[in-house]
């Protein structure tokens, strides 16, 4: 009797840790060259929204080793070309990928129309933009500001940036590498647009720092599209605090929307591709985080229950703008058009960002 009970553990054992290999088995390969097809050393390669980067070797090549199924963009850099992206999905077998970098054109120096004070101001209401206003946000700095491009056009203060903005952000614990594809802020409807890829870098610090750090990140974790987004993934999204609701009349940014008060099953909504992605399609909902009281709904009711409210500091707004969206288990959804946000969460930027290798405290 004991044999067998040894080898039924044996053998779960042996299954568990088969389980736990295969999820981090996967890499990927690849060969960034110019268009002559001329190798690139030390072109910087990384993945975006993680703390993976690296730079090719004297062949061009590179490698990302043990890696999950999932979602992932890769981003090149090289100084002289034009940054490269690429969506991959990692599903059941590694990837190998060929890269070409065209040499970027030549541009003119910007020139700054009104001076210092005009490129101060630009800066002030970018770092407000672009970092947040809130306590993680406010404490980020940027490394390298002149960096920074700025140019104005019928209201709207556009930004761009020829290489890495260094940000640390000393609340949290990262020093981070920004990649500014865009921005643009519109001041007569307060509406900010930006689009960029981050690597993130865990800082050193004492045990007392790192303590802090852990505390700050699992603040910023909490409520956030990650969290969200994971727990979409298990199925435990009002069991984690969420408690979404669907939008029943036409909903615009900062109106008033009436909403069906009875919480989401996300059974309905969402459809198991594999054992490592799933797929959430909605079409406008009301986003809150709020823990103690997704703990006590118990409703039941077959019919809508119609309320209003207007979008505010603690409410909000998810439209999914493509047919679906395709989510790991890391939270990472392979289109970065999938979701319109607006409300609470659409006011965490960068300096409340976490990078995909974060994971809370198991106790939580």
């Amino acid at each position: 009797m004991k044999q067998l009970y040894f080898c039924v553990s044996l053998c779960i054992l042996l299954l568990i840790s088969f389980q736990v290999s295969a999820q981090n088995n996967f890499t990927i390969n690849g060969k960034v060259t110019d268009t002559n097809n001329a190798p690139l050393k030390g072109a910087t390669v990384f993945i975006s929204g993680s703390e993976r980067i690296t730079a090719c070797d004297d062949e061009g090549r590179f490698k990302f080793t043990r890696l999950d199924a999932g979602n992932y963009h890769i981003i090149v850099t090289m100084v002289g070309f034009t940054p490269f992206s690429q969506a991959l999905v990692i599903q059941n077998k590694s990837e190998d990928i060929s890269i070409k970098l065209n040499v970027k054109e030549i541009e003119l120096a910007q020139v700054n129309i009104g001076g210092k004070d005009h490129w101060d101001s630009y800066f002030k209401a970018f770092k407000q933009l672009f970092l947040g206003k809130s306590k993680n946000g406010k404490a980020c700095v940027i490394m390298n500001p002149r960096i920074i491009n700025f140019s104005t056009k019928k209201g709207i203060l556009f930004a761009d940036a020829n290489d890495f903005l260094i940000i640390e952000n000393p609340r949290l614990g990262y020093r981070v590498k920004y990649l500014l594809k865009s921005f643009g802020y519109d001041s007569s409807s307060g509406i900010t647009l930006y689009t960029g890829d981050a690597s993130f870098e865990p800082m050193q610090g004492s045990p007392r720092m790192q303590r802090e750090w852990n505390k700050n990140r699992f603040e910023a974790y909490q409520g956030s599209l990650m969290h969200f987004l994971r727990s979409v993934y298990q199925n435990r999204v009002l069991k984690e605090g969420f408690i979404i609701n669907p939008i029943i009349d036409r909903w615009a940014p900062g109106s008033v929307i009436y909403y069906d008060a009875r919480p989401l099953r996300f059974d309905t909504l969402v459809r198991a591709i594999d054992t490592s992605f799933v797929a959430l399609k909605f079409n406008k909902v009301m986003y809150t985080y709020n823990p103690k009281k997704a703990a006590s709904i118990k409703t039941n009711s077959a019919y809508p229950i119609q309320k209003q409210k207007t979008v505010d500091g603690g409410v909000t707004t998810i439209k999914l703008y493509t047919p679906e969206a395709v989510i790991d288990h890391r939270g990472a959804h392979r289109d970065f058009r999938d979701f319109l946000i607006d409300g609470k969460l659409a006011r965490n930027r960068v300096g409340d960002q976490l990078p995909y290798e974060y994971e809370p405290p198991a106790n939580n």
